[in-house]
């Protein structure tokens, strides 16, 4: 191929996309990017491979090409995906645009991002498969770690242990074997276990015999049970921008004989540590983007995102379904006698005096300074109640303590029952109403908004009655 041959178009109006990939572009592949307009006017320069945003030029003729790659924002695939090429979820990982890049002439090194940099030299040599494992979603990524990874690599049992930073843990997060395995494994203080010495070691171990190992590893052989009754077994760390992310350990193998070199279990494991870690890292800011930071329930994004759902359950299926709306009474007068340090001591603790009320299958979240929200999915308007007296209850009764003095609060309630043909904002809007009013009438009540809907007549707000709670 000619020295100045184009090796990738990209074409996309995706700012995002187009930087990532000039980002991971090795020096010696040629790229141009251009956008779908700028083709009405002139054809498509010559390139090796085009790399195609579906989402903005879904319908576009281009010449013949070694490959074409499409990239796409949609979870399911197109119709006559075929001719298509490659599809790519976006967004688009670096460890996923290694890949690509891999694939293009000329052969490059692959880009040096911290430890995993050696092992991604030979990235090159990937196996395709690899891009089953371009995951964003964590949940998914470890179901495939050990549904997909093991026949890959030769071994029919596989679990994934993800390393909790904080507790210095490996905890078990997905697993196919059939034997007991250790739900956790504590890196600090269980030295004689053998995933312990692979995650400090930080190199992947394979062998088919494991008594040999524990004894080079300076490891007592467990007396009890043999985790690898036919003494052998893959302890991959998952290391990635200078952490370990978790471990993945292989056993039961399925084949003669699996070495370092084929496959290439080095980069193989390098691209997986980097889906894991961004996999996490995306988990992680999913999650607090729908938690309240200060007392760890949800927050209002949560709350609207997930009553939309439960509604939408409670009308398919007939089923009932409660909102209670709980205000503290006197939170201004405990941030301005004592401080908000005070405040925030005794919003943390009524968000746990609330959590303690509810029954499994309820949730709670923060929604504003001093409200807070009670989900309640296939209870009624009497088991709502019910479960109002006890947060009721409980709040009052167990005041905070701050400095060693106690916080004595009270809470105002509305609680309301979903209505058919109500959508969540109205549901919110009916608990929100008698919540106010048992503020008006004097404060630590509750307020019930009667259910009133009927057969032959739509559902309608009225007045909420309200009640005091009595010690």
């Amino acid at each position: 191929m000619p020295d100045n041959t184009l090796h990738v178009l990209l074409i996309t109006e995706d700012s995002q996309l187009r930087e990532r990939v000039r980002q991971n572009r090795p020096p010696a592949a040629r790229l141009r990017c251009i956008t779908p307009g700028e083709l009405d006017s002139q054809p498509p320069p010559r390139a090796e491979q085009y790399w195609v945003d579906l989402d903005c030029a879904p319908n576009l003729d281009l010449p013949p090409c070694s490959r074409r790659v499409s990239f796409h924002s949609q979870l399911r695939r197109p119709e006559n995906h075929g001719r298509f090429g490659l599809l790519i979820r976006k967004p688009c990982t670096p460890a996923m645009l290694d890949v690509l890049w891999a694939g293009v002439t000329p052969a490059s090194p692959a880009p040096t991002r911290g430890p995993a940099a050696p092992a991604l030299a030979a990235i090159d040599h990937l196996p395709g498969w690899l891009l089953d494992f371009h995951e964003l979603k964590l949940r998914e990524l470890c179901h495939k770690c050990v549904a997909l990874l093991p026949p890959r690599l030769g071994y029919a049992d596989a679990s994934l242990y993800l390393h909790n930073f904080e507790q210095g843990v490996l905890a078990l997060a997905e697993t196919n074997h059939t034997r007991p395995v250790d739900l956790a494994v504590h890196l600090r203080d269980d030295r004689n276990h053998l995933m312990v010495s692979v995650a400090r070691s930080g190199s992947i171990l394979v062998t088919d015999d494991v008594s040999r190992d524990y004894e080079t590893h300076g490891i007592r052989s467990p007396r009890r049970r043999q985790h690898y009754g036919d003494g052998a077994c893959l302890i991959a760390p998952l290391l990635a921008s200078e952490r370990l992310w978790g471990i993945v350990n292989l056993s039961r193998p399925c084949r003669t004989s699996v070495t370092m070199d084929t496959p290439p279990l080095a980069a193989i494991f390098a691209f997986i540590s980097r889906s894991l870690h961004h996999a996490r890292v995306y988990d992680r800011a999913a999650t607090e983007a729908r938690v309240d930071g200060l007392t760890s329930l949800y927050n209002y994004r949560w709350i609207i995102e997930t009553l939309a759902k439960e509604v939408r359950r409670a009308q398919r299926f007939s089923s009932p379904l409660s909102l209670i709306m709980v205000d503290l009474d006197g939170l201004k007068t405990v941030n301005d006698g004592a401080g908000h340090a005070a405040g925030d001591l005794l919003l943390r603790h009524v968000a746990g005096r609330i959590t303690a009320a509810l029954r499994q299958f309820d949730s709670a979240a923060r929604v504003g300074g001093d409200e807070f929200v009670a989900l309640l999915p296939r209870t009624d308007l009497a088991g709502a109640k019910q479960v109002a007296h006890r947060i009721m209850k409980t709040i009052r009764e167990d005041a905070a303590l701050f400095r060693g003095t106690a916080l004595p609060i009270t809470a105002s309630m509305g609680v309301a029952q979903w209505e058919p043909g109500w959508d969540a904002n109205s549901l919110i809007e009916a608990a929100d109403k008698a919540m106010y009013q048992a503020k008006s009438q004097g404060r630590n009540r509750l307020a019930c908004q009667p259910t009133v809907a009927t057969e032959s007549e739509p559902a309608k707000t009225t007045t909420p009655a309200s009640e005091t709670v009595h010690s």
